[in-house]
């Protein structure tokens, strides 16, 4: 059994500062741009708390849904808003929220593609928040996502998929620390008033596993992090904190808009209770910056020109699954050679323990091929953008064609 300390005050209030739980995954922490905050009118929180009901071990059955019960909050996910204030929605089994939006130039069917496709992974579209997400349940034929870009949105008949995803997330910036945990999951594709909107749900199963050691090696936009199996912070005088993710939900929209076309308005509430001793420690502004974090990238990800063609993308993701394992662990030892030069640049490599993580292919033989995949749709993300990478994954997957 895992021992939850009780520091003193003086460790009790480095620690509050120190552990900044920021995203769906513990994103950085952003300067805050917003200086004023508003809460949802009783009537939004009750058409979220609808939506709530569809998610979960006791769910009810989302075929049932009805788009009419949360007319409210269409209205308000589909407005024009100030950027200059934060909004949130009330606690939830005492977790704060906050409320994040972005317009994205690209159509809804072009967004599942990328997002909901069973060949492209997940921390492709999300490289600074997730280091790897799979469903390891999902109630629909043949235990896997259905093309959703396929599926006819019928106001009448709503397209739903429920399951458990697993996920493990990147360091926060603030503290080092990274989590792993499960989601209950429920997805419902509709049309509302002649559009087509995908509603995603989500809430955790129980609390997370206890917060380990993360390394960001650089700055944090270059994607680059360590794992260890260290529990605690990455902190001075912090590494001792058993710290857990108590409780997460989710409730995000990805609604077609009007003009100019292609568009899809992309809003999501999240809420996150974390901290120590069931103590918590995040609040709206934390969760509004992590949001933010993942929202931007994910953006830019989705709008560049190079993910245009989703064939190409999961052809390419498809060719990595396919990989003999030698193949695979030759281009993630490629990788962590050039890691390991950026950790000897940043300084790292002072820390004994991070020296260690590089001798005798010790880092190597921990990652799992689900981390090493992971590695190298982070490194292809990085190769799109043309952010600095250590592989060439297009050269890589032409070999093996």
């Amino acid at each position: 059994m895992i021992e939850r300390l009780h520091p003193t005050w003086r460790g009790k209030q480095a620690l509050c500062s120190a552990f900044v739980f920021l995203t769906l995954a513990c994103a950085p922490c952003f300067a805050d741009q917003t200086s004023l905050e508003a809460g949802l009118s009783d009537a939004l929180n009750g058409e979220l708390n609808y939506l709530f009901g569809f998610v979960g071990q006791h769910r009810l059955d989302p075929h049932s849904f009805d788009a009419a019960r949360i007319s409210g909050l269409l209205d308000f996910v589909g407005r024009a808003k100030s950027g200059d204030v934060l909004r949130h929605a009330e606690e939830h089994d005492g977790a704060a929220s906050a409320y994040y939006e972005a317009d994205i130039r690209r159509s809804l069917d072009h967004l599942l593609r990328l997002t909901y496709s069973n060949d492209i992974p997940s921390v492709f579209t999300a490289p600074s928040t997730v280091r790897t997400e799979r469903w390891t349940a999902v109630d629909a034929p043949g235990r896997k996502l259905p093309e959703f870009w396929t599926q006819p949105a019928h106001p009448d008949k709503p397209v739903a998929v429920t399951g458990i995803e697993h996920l493990v997330n990147s360091p926060d910036q603030h503290s080092g620390a990274y989590y792993e945990y499960d989601l209950y999951r429920t997805l419902i594709l509709t049309q509302i008033r002649g559009h087509k909107i995908l509603i995603s749900l989500s809430s955790q199963m129980g609390e997370s596993r206890v917060g380990r050691k993360g390394i960001i090696v650089g700055p944090d936009d270059n994607w680059d992090y360590l794992y260890t199996d260290q529990t605690g912070l990455n902190r001075m005088g912090l590494g001792w904190a058993s710290t857990y993710m108590y409780d997460s939900q989710s409730v995000a929209f990805y609604l077609e808009t009007e003009a100019p076309a292609p568009r899809t308005r992309f809003g999501v509430f999240k809420w996150i209770r974390a901290g120590w001793a069931n103590i918590n420690v995040v609040n709206s502004r934390h969760i509004f910056n992590g949001l933010r974090r993942f929202g931007e990238v994910f953006k830019r990800i989705a709008e560049h020109p190079r993910t245009d063609d989703t064939e190409v993308l999961a052809r390419s993701f498809r060719e990595v699954s396919r990989m003999p394992q030698p193949q695979l662990k030759r281009i993630t030892q490629n990788y962590l050679g050039g890691l390991r030069k950026r950790c000897e640049e940043e300084g790292l490599l002072a820390d004994g323990d991070v020296q260690a993580l590089f001798r005798d292919g010790l880092y190597l033989g921990s990652l799992s091929r689900e981390d090493m995949e992971s590695i190298l749709a982070v490194e292809y993300a990085k190769e799109i953008l043309g952010k600095p990478h250590y592989v060439e994954l297009s050269d890589e997957f032409a070999q093996v064609e």
